[in-house]
């Protein structure tokens, strides 16, 4: 079945097969929505009709023309990426990480037919890390205050700021945001008032909090960047735009930041709960916690290529690449090790 040529630029057909009024954008180039491929010439062989789906000659992509001559019918309602405007975007979070938390199910909806809006993706990213990080650092600070009490006596936190004033509420904040990486103190000045003190934290506490967690999971990622990047190779054989490449990089970086955030929420509820001691209770749950966020990253870019990219053949580049990221995690663990034990 077929439609006339020039009606495609003035009706589509919805998923239910209706006939609707819709006028896509006029400066949509009619391009492969995978490797980016001009299918202007495939379309000026077209006389009265043209075909519903066709095949990219570049990248053998299969595809409904419609998503080549307006991308924008697949907007994902879900998905944050997606959204119009900051109130969508806030709407659209939860949905976005919940699935997001499935890499199979995520890319098989996010496939390279989706429309790429690498700038409200990049900003969600940057907005979703830095809440995430606020939010975490209440718990952090509570615990922190928990640990500090015996410093300070009988007082409460009220107490505290009410005696420091804006000098103690400046104090628990920057430690709740910044700790363990450093300290902040208020020194005394005499008769003259108060002023903030820093010191840089301690090595073993920045590295057992904040780096050993999540070490491995900078180099996989980065190791699967630059084979997907770097390697002259795997960019013919994956053929995909490197809106695509960056999308996946953005995603995976985000996950990355939570699960960083999510180790030091970990250690706030350890404090909070008087376990800050315990090394072997935070050290169970970091070997729990750890090798799930690994697998989570072997799942994820194992999904991106076979399902999202619809790479063929695809088996032989996840087992390399994923090998590579295997090693540059180890790698990178290795020398964080090494370097915190100078």
């Amino acid at each position: 079945m077929g439609i006339t040529k020039l009606g495609w630029y003035y009706t589509v057909f919805n998923q239910g097969g209706q006939l609707n009024s819709h006028t896509p954008p006029q400066n949509q180039r009619s391009i492969c929505p995978k490797c980016g491929y001009d299918q202007s010439g495939i379309i000026d062989t077209w006389n009265d009709q043209c075909p519903m789906t066709g095949r990219c000659s570049e990248c053998g992509l299969s595809f409904a023309w419609r998503d080549v001559f307006d991308p924008l019918l697949n907007d994902l309602y879900w998905y944050a990426e997606h959204a119009r405007s900051n109130r969508a975007m806030i709407r659209r979070t939860p949905g976005t990480l919940v699935r997001l938390l499935n890499p199979i199910q995520f890319w098989n909806e996010v496939d390279v037919a989706k429309p790429i809006k690498l700038r409200t993706l990049a900003v969600w990213v940057l907005l979703t890390i830095i809440t995430t990080h606020v939010v975490v650092s209440i718990p952090l600070g509570i615990g922190l205050w928990g640990r500090s009490t015996s410093s300070w006596g009988s007082l409460t936190i009220l107490e505290y700021i009410d005696q420091y004033s804006l000098y103690g509420i400046a104090e628990l904040t920057l430690d709740a945001l910044f700790d363990p990486a450093m300290r902040t103190w208020i020194s005394t000045r005499g008769g003259s008032g108060y002023s903030l003190r820093f010191q840089a934290g301690q090595r073993h506490l920045i590295y057992a909090i904040l780096i050993k967690p999540i070490v491995f999971q900078v180099g996989f990622v980065m190791l699967w960047s630059t084979v997907l990047v770097a390697i002259p190779y795997t960019r013919r054989v994956t053929k995909v735009r490197a809106k695509h490449v960056i999308r996946a990089i953005l995603l995976s970086v985000l996950m990355l930041g939570l699960s960083f955030e999510f180790t030091r929420l970990i250690y706030g509820i350890m404090m909070w709960m008087g376990f800050y001691w315990n090394g072997f209770a935070v050290a169970r749950i970091y070997r729990i916690v750890v090798p799930v966020l690994v697998l989570w990253q072997l799942i994820y870019w194992s999904s991106v290529i076979s399902i999202g990219w619809r790479v063929q053949p695809w088996r032989l580049l996840v087992v390399l690449g994923t090998i590579a990221a295997l090693l540059g995690g180890f790698a990178l663990r290795v020398y964080v090790f090494l370097a915190s034990t100078l």
